[in-house]
């Protein structure tokens, strides 16, 4: 039988934080009363669990986990789990949005969203060095978000961001040989940075095609192999993502968004974002903005 699968958003699991719509951070098992369980969710953000203790499973795109003890839960966007713990839980969550961990866009590959978090593991287990060190930097974290002080959302953007390295290294193991090197995803890297360096000039395939050497259609195929999506699409996230990052973290008007995106007119840059948000930039800020 097909399960109902419901999408959830940050907003519908905390309504009063200044940064509702951007991140939440709490205890485990106060998060699992807000949503139920059972049911089959679709995130709209990441999320991380440290669990200090649990018993149960998390089923994630079908395929079934073991919650335990100091094990860290790590659910990426877009994917289809549900919960059945067996105990209450102990630990804590940090639950953030793309548009948060790219609020200060440091322009290092290594840790955009789109490529830090893209490959780590559903479970990852804590030793007691990497579990010293997360839970440092959780009460770092926690400590800014508590408060409402002078550079405090910028402060948790950074302190996230180690987070994330510290859980990656903690995942991949310290001592790990490289990889091979595999020309075709050198080459779907190279065209990742050259996005972030072109995306206000160039919102089509071609001109990145042109500088890599290859044809569109190639290029094409190779993003796609890569990244499961069309080159076309890849840009346009990386040009909606940054629009969403004006919209609600700036003062400027939609016009000037657009002009500072490169598009000719507010008119173009509208239908744009339409296209992929389904609503208006106005509307979008009005609904997301805190």
């Amino acid at each position: 039988m097909k399960q109902n699968i419901k999408t959830l958003q940050l907003h519908h699991l905390e309504k009063k934080h200044r940064l509702k719509n951007d991140l939440l951070i709490g205890p485990v098992a106060e998060l699992f009363t807000r949503f139920d369980l059972k049911k089959h969710w679709r995130n709209r953000f990441y999320g991380i669990f440290m669990f200090k203790e649990a018993s149960g499973s998390v089923v994630i795109d079908n395929q079934l986990y073991e919650l335990g003890e100091n094990r860290m839960l790590f659910l990426n966007y877009n994917q289809v789990y549900y919960f059945n713990p067996s105990s209450e839980p102990e630990g804590y969550a940090i639950l953030f949005t793309k548009s948060f961990y790219n609020y200060i866009y440091t322009g290092n590959k290594l840790i955009r969203s789109d490529t830090a978090l893209a490959d780590l593991p559903p479970i990852t287990e804590m030793n007691a060095s990497f579990k010293k060190e997360f839970h440092e930097s959780l009460q770092n974290i926690k400590k800014e978000y508590s408060g409402n002080r002078l550079y405090g959302k910028e402060i948790i953007c950074m302190q996230l961001k180690i987070f994330i390295l510290q859980f990656i290294r903690a995942s991949a193991g310290q001592n790990e040989l490289p990889a091979p090197a595999d020309h075709k995803k050198e080459t779907v890297e190279k065209f990742s940075e050259l996005v972030n360096l072109f995306y206000k000039e160039f919102k089509t395939t071609a001109p990145y095609a042109e500088k890599l050497n290859l044809t569109p259609n190639y290029l094409n195929t190779l993003v796609k192999d890569q990244l499961a999506m069309s080159a076309g699409n890849y840009i346009r996230n990386r040009v909606i993502l940054e629009a969403e990052r004006l919209l609600l973290h700036t003062t400027l008007s939609v016009t000037e968004i657009s002009y500072e995106l490169g598009f000719t007119d507010n008119s173009h840059f509208g239908k744009y974002f339409k296209s992929a948000n389904a609503m208006s930039p106005n509307q979008y800020r009005a609904l997301k903005k805190p």
